[in-house]
Protein backbone atom coordinates (compact mmCIF):
# COMPACT_ATOMS: atom_id res chain seq x y z
CA UNK A 1 0.00 0.00 0.00
CA UNK A 2 1.15 3.62 -1.19
CA UNK A 3 2.18 5.95 2.11
CA UNK A 4 0.48 8.98 1.65
CA UNK A 5 2.19 12.48 2.19
CA UNK A 6 1.34 13.95 5.71
CA UNK A 7 2.85 17.33 5.52
CA UNK A 8 3.82 19.59 2.32
CA UNK A 9 6.31 22.60 1.42
CA UNK A 10 4.01 25.54 1.02
CA UNK A 11 4.49 29.04 0.98
CA UNK A 12 2.66 31.46 3.76
CA UNK A 13 2.57 34.93 4.69
CA UNK A 14 2.06 35.84 8.13
CA UNK A 15 2.14 39.39 7.63
CA UNK A 16 1.54 42.06 4.85
CA UNK A 17 4.60 43.50 2.86
CA UNK A 18 7.24 42.82 0.47
CA UNK A 19 7.63 39.61 -1.54
CA UNK A 20 10.50 38.98 1.22
CA UNK A 21 7.64 38.63 3.74
CA UNK A 22 6.65 34.57 1.58
CA UNK A 23 7.78 32.24 3.83
CA UNK A 24 8.34 28.47 2.41
CA UNK A 25 7.95 25.91 5.07
CA UNK A 26 6.84 22.36 6.11
CA UNK A 27 3.04 22.24 7.17
CA UNK A 28 0.71 19.38 8.01
CA UNK A 29 -1.62 18.61 5.19
CA UNK A 30 -5.59 17.90 6.32
CA UNK A 31 -6.85 14.67 6.64
CA UNK A 32 -8.58 13.48 3.70
CA UNK A 33 -12.43 13.64 4.40
CA UNK A 34 -14.93 11.60 2.55
CA UNK A 35 -15.48 13.59 -1.04
CA UNK A 36 -11.87 15.07 -0.74
CA UNK A 37 -8.84 14.31 -3.23
CA UNK A 38 -5.69 14.37 -2.77
CA UNK A 39 -3.65 16.48 -5.69
CA UNK A 40 -0.29 16.30 -6.02
CA UNK A 41 0.55 20.03 -7.40
CA UNK A 42 2.43 20.60 -10.86
CA UNK A 43 1.77 24.11 -11.38
CA UNK A 44 0.69 27.18 -9.49
CA UNK A 45 0.59 30.42 -11.17
CA UNK A 46 1.47 33.91 -9.83
CA UNK A 47 -1.76 36.29 -10.66
CA UNK A 48 -2.23 39.77 -9.49
CA UNK A 49 -4.89 38.88 -6.49
CA UNK A 50 -2.18 37.17 -5.09
CA UNK A 51 0.17 40.15 -4.57
CA UNK A 52 -2.64 42.03 -3.32
CA UNK A 53 -2.79 39.56 -0.86
CA UNK A 54 0.81 39.59 0.01
CA UNK A 55 0.37 43.01 0.34
CA UNK A 56 -2.64 43.79 2.57
CA UNK A 57 -5.73 44.83 0.57
CA UNK A 58 -6.71 48.79 0.08
CA UNK A 59 -9.34 49.14 2.14
CA UNK A 60 -13.14 49.40 1.19
CA UNK A 61 -12.07 45.94 -0.95
CA UNK A 62 -13.92 42.87 1.06
CA UNK A 63 -15.83 41.25 -1.48
CA UNK A 64 -19.80 41.62 -0.21
CA UNK A 65 -20.66 37.94 1.04
CA UNK A 66 -17.08 36.84 1.59
CA UNK A 67 -15.35 36.64 4.60
CA UNK A 68 -11.95 38.99 5.03
CA UNK A 69 -8.73 37.43 3.71
CA UNK A 70 -7.38 35.40 6.91
CA UNK A 71 -3.76 36.04 8.44
CA UNK A 72 -1.28 33.96 7.91
CA UNK A 73 -2.45 31.88 4.89
CA UNK A 74 -1.15 29.95 1.90
CA UNK A 75 -1.40 31.94 -1.34
CA UNK A 76 -2.26 30.62 -4.34
CA UNK A 77 -5.92 30.63 -6.55
CA UNK A 78 -4.15 28.75 -9.41
CA UNK A 79 -3.19 25.73 -10.25
CA UNK A 80 -3.64 22.36 -11.69
CA UNK A 81 -1.76 18.65 -10.46
CA UNK A 82 -2.66 15.23 -10.15
CA UNK A 83 -5.00 13.19 -7.71
CA UNK A 84 -2.83 10.90 -5.69
CA UNK A 85 -5.68 9.52 -3.54
CA UNK A 86 -9.53 10.22 -3.10
CA UNK A 87 -11.61 9.91 0.35
CA UNK A 88 -14.18 6.59 0.04
CA UNK A 89 -17.18 8.81 -1.30
CA UNK A 90 -15.98 10.68 -3.83
CA UNK A 91 -18.18 10.05 -6.96
CA UNK A 92 -16.18 12.41 -9.99
CA UNK A 93 -12.51 12.04 -9.36
CA UNK A 94 -10.09 9.38 -9.00
CA UNK A 95 -6.01 8.65 -8.41
CA UNK A 96 -4.43 9.48 -11.21
CA UNK A 97 -7.06 12.03 -12.82
CA UNK A 98 -5.38 15.28 -13.98
CA UNK A 99 -6.73 18.41 -12.92
CA UNK A 100 -7.45 22.02 -12.84
CA UNK A 101 -8.23 23.75 -9.56
CA UNK A 102 -11.69 25.77 -9.77
CA UNK A 103 -10.73 29.64 -9.11
CA UNK A 104 -14.11 30.94 -9.21
CA UNK A 105 -16.07 28.12 -6.98
CA UNK A 106 -19.86 28.34 -6.91
CA UNK A 107 -22.51 27.85 -4.01
CA UNK A 108 -25.48 25.54 -5.38
CA UNK A 109 -27.40 26.59 -2.38
CA UNK A 110 -26.87 30.18 -2.26
CA UNK A 111 -29.58 32.30 -3.33
CA UNK A 112 -27.25 34.38 -5.71
CA UNK A 113 -26.33 31.15 -7.83
CA UNK A 114 -30.74 30.51 -8.20
CA UNK A 115 -30.16 34.33 -9.40
CA UNK A 116 -27.86 32.75 -11.79
CA UNK A 117 -25.10 34.94 -10.68
CA UNK A 118 -23.29 31.97 -8.91
CA UNK A 119 -19.73 34.28 -9.34
CA UNK A 120 -20.93 36.32 -6.77
CA UNK A 121 -22.51 33.39 -4.45
CA UNK A 122 -22.08 33.21 -0.44
CA UNK A 123 -21.43 30.94 2.15
CA UNK A 124 -18.30 29.22 0.12
CA UNK A 125 -14.85 29.85 1.53
CA UNK A 126 -12.61 30.35 -1.60
CA UNK A 127 -9.13 28.52 -1.65
CA UNK A 128 -6.04 30.76 -1.92
CA UNK A 129 -8.72 33.66 0.27
CA UNK A 130 -10.43 32.21 2.99
CA UNK A 131 -9.09 28.34 2.31
CA UNK A 132 -5.32 27.25 1.63
CA UNK A 133 -4.51 28.11 -1.72
CA UNK A 134 -2.05 25.83 -4.22
CA UNK A 135 1.18 27.62 -3.34
CA UNK A 136 2.09 23.98 -2.29
CA UNK A 137 3.15 20.20 -3.48
CA UNK A 138 0.00 18.81 -2.29
CA UNK A 139 -3.20 20.12 -1.83
CA UNK A 140 -6.43 18.18 0.14
CA UNK A 141 -9.92 19.91 -0.82
CA UNK A 142 -13.33 18.61 -2.04
CA UNK A 143 -13.60 17.01 -5.56
CA UNK A 144 -16.02 19.87 -6.19
CA UNK A 145 -13.19 21.95 -6.18
CA UNK A 146 -11.51 20.57 -9.37
CA UNK A 147 -12.39 20.58 -13.21
CA UNK A 148 -10.91 16.89 -15.30
CA UNK A 149 -7.88 17.97 -17.48
CA UNK A 150 -7.89 16.09 -21.16
CA UNK A 151 -4.85 13.88 -21.24
CA UNK A 152 -3.73 16.14 -24.50
CA UNK A 153 -3.41 19.34 -22.75
CA UNK A 154 -0.85 20.47 -20.68
CA UNK A 155 -0.95 21.16 -16.78
CA UNK A 156 0.64 24.15 -16.98
CA UNK A 157 -1.66 25.79 -19.63
CA UNK A 158 -4.99 23.99 -17.84
CA UNK A 159 -3.31 25.97 -14.38
CA UNK A 160 -3.17 29.72 -16.05
CA UNK A 161 -6.57 29.02 -17.82
CA UNK A 162 -9.51 29.32 -15.93
CA UNK A 163 -8.89 32.31 -13.85
CA UNK A 164 -7.75 35.44 -17.08
CA UNK A 165 -10.16 33.61 -19.47
CA UNK A 166 -13.23 32.70 -17.81
CA UNK A 167 -13.27 36.34 -16.09
CA UNK A 168 -12.63 37.74 -19.45
CA UNK A 169 -15.58 34.99 -21.32
CA UNK A 170 -17.43 36.69 -19.17
CA UNK A 171 -16.75 40.00 -19.82
CA UNK A 172 -16.69 39.67 -23.24
CA UNK A 173 -19.76 37.48 -23.94
CA UNK A 174 -22.56 39.15 -20.43
CA UNK A 175 -21.09 42.46 -19.25
CA UNK A 176 -20.21 43.84 -22.76
CA UNK A 177 -22.09 41.41 -25.14
CA UNK A 178 -19.89 42.12 -27.70
CA UNK A 179 -20.79 41.03 -31.26
CA UNK A 180 -18.60 39.98 -34.50
CA UNK A 181 -17.43 42.85 -36.32
CA UNK A 182 -17.43 44.90 -33.26
CA UNK A 183 -14.41 46.84 -31.74
CA UNK A 184 -12.89 47.14 -28.53
CA UNK A 185 -10.29 48.88 -26.67
CA UNK A 186 -8.33 47.43 -23.39
CA UNK A 187 -5.90 48.78 -21.48
CA UNK A 188 -3.63 47.07 -18.79
CA UNK A 189 -3.45 44.61 -21.98
CA UNK A 190 -0.10 42.96 -21.00
CA UNK A 191 -1.17 41.25 -17.87
CA UNK A 192 -2.84 37.68 -17.61
CA UNK A 193 -6.40 39.51 -18.16
CA UNK A 194 -5.49 41.68 -21.06
CA UNK A 195 -3.65 38.90 -22.62
CA UNK A 196 -6.44 36.37 -22.43
CA UNK A 197 -9.20 39.08 -23.31
CA UNK A 198 -7.93 39.64 -26.56
CA UNK A 199 -7.57 36.13 -27.43
CA UNK A 200 -10.60 35.60 -27.05
CA UNK A 201 -12.03 38.78 -28.56
CA UNK A 202 -10.23 37.18 -31.56
CA UNK A 203 -11.86 34.04 -31.32
CA UNK A 204 -15.37 36.48 -30.84
CA UNK A 205 -14.44 38.17 -33.83
CA UNK A 206 -13.33 41.42 -32.91
CA UNK A 207 -11.21 44.27 -33.73
CA UNK A 208 -8.84 45.36 -30.88
CA UNK A 209 -6.18 47.97 -29.79
CA UNK A 210 -4.16 47.23 -26.54
CA UNK A 211 -1.95 50.00 -24.45
CA UNK A 212 0.46 49.35 -22.39
CA UNK A 213 3.03 51.09 -20.40
CA UNK A 214 6.14 49.66 -21.59
CA UNK A 215 7.37 50.05 -25.26
CA UNK A 216 9.23 46.63 -24.74
CA UNK A 217 6.21 44.85 -24.00
CA UNK A 218 4.16 46.09 -27.27
CA UNK A 219 5.98 44.02 -30.05
CA UNK A 220 5.19 40.58 -27.97
CA UNK A 221 1.46 42.03 -27.40
CA UNK A 222 0.90 41.95 -31.11
CA UNK A 223 2.63 38.41 -31.23
CA UNK A 224 0.51 36.85 -28.73
CA UNK A 225 -2.57 38.27 -29.13
CA UNK A 226 -3.18 39.55 -32.84
CA UNK A 227 -4.44 42.98 -31.89
CA UNK A 228 -4.70 45.14 -34.84
CA UNK A 229 -3.12 47.85 -32.88
CA UNK A 230 -0.62 48.36 -29.86
CA UNK A 231 0.20 51.60 -28.44
CA UNK A 232 2.32 52.69 -25.16
CA UNK A 233 0.21 54.50 -22.61
CA UNK A 234 0.84 58.03 -24.36
CA UNK A 235 -3.23 59.37 -24.36
CA UNK A 236 -2.83 61.57 -27.25
CA UNK A 237 -1.03 58.45 -29.55
CA UNK A 238 -3.91 55.90 -28.34
CA UNK A 239 -6.37 58.55 -29.50
CA UNK A 240 -5.26 59.16 -32.95
CA UNK A 241 -4.91 54.82 -33.36
CA UNK A 242 -8.56 54.58 -32.03
CA UNK A 243 -9.75 57.27 -34.43
CA UNK A 244 -7.74 55.62 -37.17
CA UNK A 245 -8.89 52.54 -37.09
CA UNK A 246 -12.65 53.42 -36.37
CA UNK A 247 -12.76 56.21 -38.60
CA UNK A 248 -13.42 58.70 -36.07
CA UNK A 249 -17.15 57.00 -34.71
CA UNK A 250 -15.04 56.05 -31.74
CA UNK A 251 -15.02 52.23 -30.01
CA UNK A 252 -17.77 49.65 -29.02
CA UNK A 253 -16.75 48.36 -26.05
CA UNK A 254 -13.47 49.23 -23.72
CA UNK A 255 -12.47 47.27 -20.85
CA UNK A 256 -10.10 48.80 -18.62
CA UNK A 257 -7.48 46.76 -16.67
CA UNK A 258 -4.90 48.95 -15.96
CA UNK A 259 -6.79 50.61 -12.81
CA UNK A 260 -4.86 54.03 -13.77
CA UNK A 261 -7.47 56.61 -13.25
CA UNK A 262 -6.33 58.68 -17.20
CA UNK A 263 -6.65 55.57 -18.72
CA UNK A 264 -10.43 54.79 -17.45
CA UNK A 265 -11.02 57.91 -18.62
CA UNK A 266 -9.42 57.73 -21.98
CA UNK A 267 -11.59 54.47 -22.50
CA UNK A 268 -14.62 56.34 -21.82
CA UNK A 269 -13.36 59.63 -24.08
CA UNK A 270 -13.15 56.60 -27.12
CA UNK A 271 -16.20 55.29 -26.86
CA UNK A 272 -18.77 55.40 -29.38
CA UNK A 273 -22.33 56.59 -28.97
CA UNK A 274 -24.52 53.70 -26.91
CA UNK A 275 -21.09 52.13 -26.12
CA UNK A 276 -20.21 49.60 -23.00
CA UNK A 277 -17.17 50.43 -20.79
CA UNK A 278 -16.26 47.71 -18.07
CA UNK A 279 -13.56 48.81 -15.59
CA UNK A 280 -12.22 45.55 -14.23
CA UNK A 281 -8.83 46.39 -12.53
CA UNK A 282 -10.92 45.95 -9.31
CA UNK A 283 -9.20 48.89 -8.16
CA UNK A 284 -8.28 52.59 -9.24
CA UNK A 285 -5.06 54.36 -8.88
CA UNK A 286 -5.10 56.68 -7.48
CA UNK A 287 -7.95 56.14 -5.35
CA UNK A 288 -10.73 58.09 -5.50
CA UNK A 289 -14.14 58.76 -7.32
CA UNK A 290 -14.32 57.65 -10.96
CA UNK A 291 -13.57 59.79 -13.29
CA UNK A 292 -16.86 60.35 -15.09
CA UNK A 293 -19.80 62.74 -14.80
CA UNK A 294 -23.54 62.58 -15.05
CA UNK A 295 -23.43 64.27 -18.03
CA UNK A 296 -20.84 61.96 -19.54
CA UNK A 297 -23.32 59.29 -19.47
CA UNK A 298 -26.02 61.23 -20.80
CA UNK A 299 -24.30 63.22 -23.41
CA UNK A 300 -22.77 59.45 -24.97
CA UNK A 301 -25.38 57.38 -23.55
CA UNK A 302 -23.27 54.45 -23.02
CA UNK A 303 -23.48 51.50 -20.49
CA UNK A 304 -21.18 51.01 -17.12
CA UNK A 305 -20.85 47.29 -15.61
CA UNK A 306 -19.23 46.13 -13.19
CA UNK A 307 -17.72 42.36 -13.10
CA UNK A 308 -16.40 39.79 -10.34
CA UNK A 309 -15.55 36.62 -11.52
CA UNK A 310 -16.50 33.78 -13.88
CA UNK A 311 -19.45 31.90 -13.40
CA UNK A 312 -19.10 28.26 -13.58
CA UNK A 313 -20.45 28.11 -16.81
CA UNK A 314 -17.62 30.18 -18.37
CA UNK A 315 -15.18 27.96 -16.74
CA UNK A 316 -16.54 25.13 -18.46
CA UNK A 317 -16.74 26.79 -21.98
CA UNK A 318 -12.95 27.94 -21.84
CA UNK A 319 -12.05 24.81 -21.19
CA UNK A 320 -13.57 23.22 -24.01
CA UNK A 321 -11.17 25.97 -26.40
CA UNK A 322 -8.21 25.06 -24.38
CA UNK A 323 -8.60 21.05 -25.22
CA UNK A 324 -9.65 22.24 -28.49
CA UNK A 325 -6.49 24.00 -28.77
CA UNK A 326 -7.33 27.57 -29.59
CA UNK A 327 -6.22 28.94 -26.38
CA UNK A 328 -2.40 29.56 -25.45
CA UNK A 329 -1.28 31.65 -22.74
CA UNK A 330 2.55 31.97 -23.38
CA UNK A 331 4.78 31.84 -20.36
CA UNK A 332 7.28 34.33 -19.18
CA UNK A 333 9.16 32.56 -16.10
CA UNK A 334 9.03 29.25 -14.09
CA UNK A 335 10.45 29.61 -10.28
CA UNK A 336 10.51 26.38 -8.07
CA UNK A 337 8.36 27.16 -4.87
CA UNK A 338 10.85 27.76 -2.62
CA UNK A 339 11.73 30.73 -5.30
CA UNK A 340 7.96 32.21 -4.91
CA UNK A 341 9.37 35.92 -3.53
CA UNK A 342 11.46 35.89 -6.51
CA UNK A 343 8.14 35.16 -8.89
CA UNK A 344 6.52 37.87 -7.12
CA UNK A 345 9.19 40.41 -7.35
CA UNK A 346 9.60 39.56 -11.53
CA UNK A 347 5.50 40.15 -11.90
CA UNK A 348 5.44 43.51 -9.84
CA UNK A 349 8.89 44.77 -10.80
CA UNK A 350 9.33 43.04 -14.23
CA UNK A 351 9.25 45.94 -17.53
CA UNK A 352 9.19 43.06 -20.25
CA UNK A 353 7.40 40.54 -18.92
CA UNK A 354 4.98 39.46 -21.14
CA UNK A 355 3.09 35.99 -19.79
CA UNK A 356 2.46 33.91 -16.69
CA UNK A 357 5.19 33.55 -13.80
CA UNK A 358 4.82 29.96 -12.50
CA UNK A 359 5.93 28.42 -9.47
CA UNK A 360 7.01 24.47 -10.04
CA UNK A 361 6.57 22.61 -6.94
CA UNK A 362 8.84 19.80 -6.22
CA UNK A 363 11.07 21.24 -8.84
Amino acid sequence: MTTLPTTTAAVWVYEHGGPDRLVHERKPLPALGPTDVLVAVDTAAVSGWDLKYRRGLQPGTKLPGRTPFPMPQQLGREAAGTVVAAGPDTRLLRPGDRVVAVVHPENPHAPETYRGLGNLSTGIAVPGHQAPGAYADYVVRDERLFLPVPAHVDLEQAAVTLWPYGTSHRVLRDRLRVTPGDTLLVTGAAGPMGLATLQLAQIFGLRTIATTRYAARAEALRGVTGAEIVVTEDLDAARHAIRDLTGGAGVDHAVDYSSHRDLLRLALEVLRLGGRLCPAAGEQNPPGPMPFTVFDLTRLEIDIVGVRGARHDDALRVMSLLADGRLHSPIAARFPLSRAAQAHDLMENGTDVVGRILLKPGS
